[in-house]
């Protein structure tokens, strides 16, 4: 078997490095788990400044399954995994779902990952994917005038700063951003937390923070949306923020909500009760779930499906209000 290229040699950090060194086996594992369940999507690749990005498209949908015609409005939707693991596959089930029942395009991109590309590539690419699809509309059957951004965890930072960053260059509006249990305070580390509770451990948690920016990046706004000033959220759009309950990221997405609605941004939030950090990635990724060890999932709270089904219920209404359909 050929040996693995290491993961950014340059870094000694005896847990950094073991963390590294672990790395491809975590991503090997998981794409395995992901690509053995069935497939939606159409994958579209296309060339952005330096580099090419994929995205899964899950086009619009009537209640029989069979594409819409014309523009329709568009979902960009970014995976969690610390900005290091998963992609737009791991989702697939679950987009599918809302491109059918709300008749609308959900785009899942696959963002570049850390380390290999850390701060601010992913941010770029959150951004510039809107942009060069929104660029192509009518090949693509978008509405340019309908669009929104939804994410998880690292995901969820990312669609923050999609809207902060569409605000800032004025090239295009969103509608919505749909935030699910959201990663939006890198200053503080894991195990600073206030309520930590989550499946990894603290020191993963750390390497995925270490490693994706610097100490001073980390105080950037679009790495910690927490430290956005007034002005730089004044004018973002909507948002529906749901964070879990059970989860050491509770309290920075209600830090987050109240600064956006200081900002005059519109904000509903809902805590979900009992809640664990990703809970609704593992209720779209039954076969992924099943691999988590047994003793972690019994923390878990068995209403987790159905807290999760909630979650996507509150989403699907938001965005339907939001894209007036």
């Amino acid at each position: 078997m050929a040996r693995r290229e290491r993961l950014c040699p340059e870094i000694t950090d005896p847990q950094l490095r073991g963390f590294l060194d672990m790395l491809p086996d975590l991503r090997a594992f998981n794409s395995g788990l992901v690509l053995s369940q069935k497939r939606f999507a159409e994958t579209t690749e296309f060339s952005l400044p330096g580099r090419k990005i994929s995205v899964c498209f899950h086009r619009a949908k009537d209640a029989q399954g069979n594409d819409i015609p014309g523009a329709r409005p568009v979902l960009f939707e970014y995976h969690g995994g610390g900005f290091m693991l998963g992609d737009a596959e791991k989702t697939d089930a679950l987009c599918e779902r809302i491109a059918r029942d709300l008749g609308i395009h959900v785009v899942g991109v696959n963002y570049r990952l850390a380390p290999e590309n850390p701060f601010p590539a992913a941010v770029k690419d959150a951004y510039q994917v809107i942009r060069r699809m929104r660029q192509y509309a009518s090949e693509y059957g978008i509405d340019p005038d309908r669009m929104a951004v939804m994410g998880y965890s690292a995901g969820a930072t990312l669609s923050t700063a999609a809207a902060m960053q569409a605000v800032l260059n004025g090239e295009f509006a969103l509608k919505a951003q749909v935030l699910h249990y959201p990663y939006l305070d890198a200053v503080h580390l894991p195990d600073e937390k206030k309520h930590y509770d989550c499946d990894m451990a603290p020191e993963v948690m750390k390497a995925f923070t270490l490693l994706y920016s610097t100490e001073e990046e980390r105080k950037n706004s679009y790495v910690s949306p927490v430290c956005a000033s007034a002005d730089e959220l004044r004018g973002c759009a909507p948002a529906l923020i749901l964070p879990a309950e059970r989860d050491s990221l509770k309290e920075e997405g209600l830090l987050y909500a109240q600064h956006l609605r200081d900002a005059g941004v519109e904000v509903k939030v809902q805590v979900m009760d009992a809640m664990h950090h990703g809970y609704v990635e593992d209720a779209a990724n039954e076969e992924a779930y099943a691999a988590t060890p047994a003793e972690v999932r019994k923390t878990h709270d068995p209403s987790f499906r159905q807290q999760a089904d909630h979650a996507i219920q509150l989403t699907e209404e938001f965005l339907k209000e939001k894209f007036a359909l």
